[in-house]
């Protein structure tokens, strides 16, 4: 459908000062903090702190409270008879970030129209708490949906690159929590990358399953 989506680097990654610079006595301590752990770099790197990924898909973040973010694209007649093995039509991401036990972490809700079902298909996937951390330049990878593995990327600040190499299963419409119908992996030879565009939150809101009241950016 798109060609692969190719990593950009927005800044470097915070290093650990150089040792050849730092005073004696520090650099002993600089050494020592390495070797238990505990370096300011090193600590954060491991905690999950610190997510400029998350921070570029989201805006900006904060340590209380949760933040919002909405890319959505309709694909038009015309790319779709470019791309007949093309299924899906439509689609939307909600990014819904928090901070817990010392790290961010996300939980991604997806929505998929396609040519030939009347419904909409959802299914959700769990960034944040894997092995791999979040960087600018490989982006994420995150578990879900279902027994599928997602990739998330950003160009730039407004285009969020999702890729889906396997496909994966959906849910079929139905409240939260009798959600047992599932769609096995609807989707074609041409839905593995996804280039959609920064919209308003509002446009996101069916897929805030747990929330009775509007979205904004940012709820305290």
């Amino acid at each position: 459908m798109h060609a692969p989506f190719a990593p950009v680097v927005w800044r470097s990654e915070l290093a650990t000062p150089s040792l050849s610079r730092t005073p004696g006595l520090a650099r002993l301590w600089i050494v020592a903090a390495i070797i238990a752990g505990f370096a300011p770099g090193a600590q954060a790197k491991a905690a999950g702190a610190d997510n400029p990924f998350l921070a570029r898909v989201v805006g900006r973040l904060h340590r209380s409270g949760q933040d919002f973010a909405c890319f959505s694209r309709r694909y038009d007649a015309a790319h779709l008879a470019k791309h007949p093995e093309q299924r899906v039509t439509h689609l939307k991401v909600l990014v819904d970030a928090y901070f817990r036990e010392d790290a961010y972490q996300y939980q991604v809700s997806l929505a998929f129209d396609f040519r030939d079902r009347p419904e909409t298909l959802t299914g959700v996937a769990e960034c944040g708490a894997g092995t791999q951390q979040d960087t600018l330049r490989r982006g994420a990878q995150c578990a879900g949906p279902a027994d599928g593995d997602a990739h998330l990327g950003m160009l730039g600040r407004r285009i969020l690159v999702v890729k889906l190499p396997k496909g994966a299963d959906l849910w079929a419409p139905g409240p939260v929590e009798e959600r047992h119908d599932t769609v096995e992996n609807p989707f074609g030879a041409d839905d593995k990358v996804f280039r959609l565009f920064r919209t308003d939150v509002k446009e996101c809101e069916d897929l805030a399953f747990d929330r009775q009241k509007p979205l904004r950016p940012h709820e305290p």
